[in-house]
């Protein structure tokens, strides 16, 4: 059995009051048959109050449980963030208990502990989303990925392992938002995939509400490329181009310099818009003040054995 420590984040979002107890048996079963030393941490990010209780309960059964509350629903992204802040571990796995399967966890610490510093999941299908997701799915991997060339795997889930190193390196990175996919291909390391099929819980939709999903891809592209507002600052100087071309040889007709306007105020204000996007991304980044709070936290009695500790101690010269 392996002596190093294993920390498991679990983000509770709304609608995961069926997934909570149900994932924490499973992920437990499995930690006591590969490892003397594991954690579990929840992190409450806008659950409803009987998820909270049931989260509770769940540190007198179990001896290595931490709950931590938000102050408010900030978001999947950031709860995962106040994790990776909390863990202690020498290997982190993060996981959402409504669709990631906790027998999967050997498979992945394998392979962190061989030839890969992160193990990231791959879902093997999108059969159970709408057309129009999985539709918008495909354009944003194929922009982000051909034309920005973020690095980040196609159908890659919040199911990962990683190293110590690689949990210090993102818990360095500070800003408003703290896209673990992106951060993850980001800071490099040795990564690899792991294909898998998600479950489902508590038989509800897994997929992101439209409006959060939309905002999730137009954040991820403006934190990572200025290519849309080059693009826009481009095409501004060709409509110029061509609005000056046009005016040269069109007819005097009233009607034509009107739609020619109209034609140039709705690309303006794009540009504008576009323009003003990444204005509020900079400003949010450079606003002094924490991505979250923390309401409670929430600790078993024991979280270690006696003989076992993750401070070097230090001797008297």
């Amino acid at each position: 059995m392996n002596e190093s420590l294993i920390s498991v984040i679990a983000p509770l979002e709304p609608g995961s009051l069926t997934a909570v107890e149900a994932f924490v048996d499973e992920t437990v079963a499995v930690l006591r048959g590969i490892a003397s030393h594991y954690e579990i941490i929840l992190v409450d990010d806008g659950a409803p109050d009987e998820t909270v209780s049931r989260a509770r309960a769940l540190l007198e059964r179990y001896d290595f449980l931490r709950f931590v509350r938000l102050s408010r629903h900030f978001s999947e992204e950031t709860a995962i963030a106040a994790g990776l802040d909390l863990a202690i571990g020498d290997y982190v796995i993060v996981m959402l208990p409504n669709m990631d399967p906790p027998a999967l966890i050997p498979q992945f610490l394998e392979r962190a502990r061989g030839d890969a510093d992160i193990v990231y999941g791959i879902r093997l299908h999108r059969k159970s989303e709408p057309f129009w997701y999985r539709l918008g799915a495909k354009l944003f991997y194929w922009y982000f990925n051909r034309v920005v060339e973020a690095g980040i795997p196609e159908n890659s889930t919040q199911f990962r392992c990683m190293s110590r190193q690689v949990v210090n390196a993102i818990t360095e990175i500070h800003g408003p938002e703290q896209y673990l996919r992106l951060l993850t291909s980001y800071i490099g390391f040795r990564k690899q995939g792991l294909a898998y099929a998600p479950i489902n819980r508590t038989g509800a939709a897994i997929v992101r509400p439209k409006r959060e999903a939309m905002h999730l891809a137009r954040t991820l592209i403006m934190q990572h490329t200025t290519h849309p507002l080059r693009l826009v600052m481009r095409g501004g100087f060709l409509l110029a181009a061509l609005n000056l071309v046009l005016v040269w040889m069109a007819s005097p007709a009233a009607s034509r310099v009107e739609l020619r306007n109209a034609f140039a105020f709705v690309v303006i204000g794009g540009m504008l818009a576009t323009i003003g996007e990444y204005v509020g991304a900079l400003t949010r980044r450079l606003r002094d003040r924490p991505t979250y709070y923390v309401r409670e936290e929430h600790t078993s009695s024991v979280l270690l054995r006696e003989d076992r500790t993750n401070v070097v101690g230090m001797t008297s010269l």
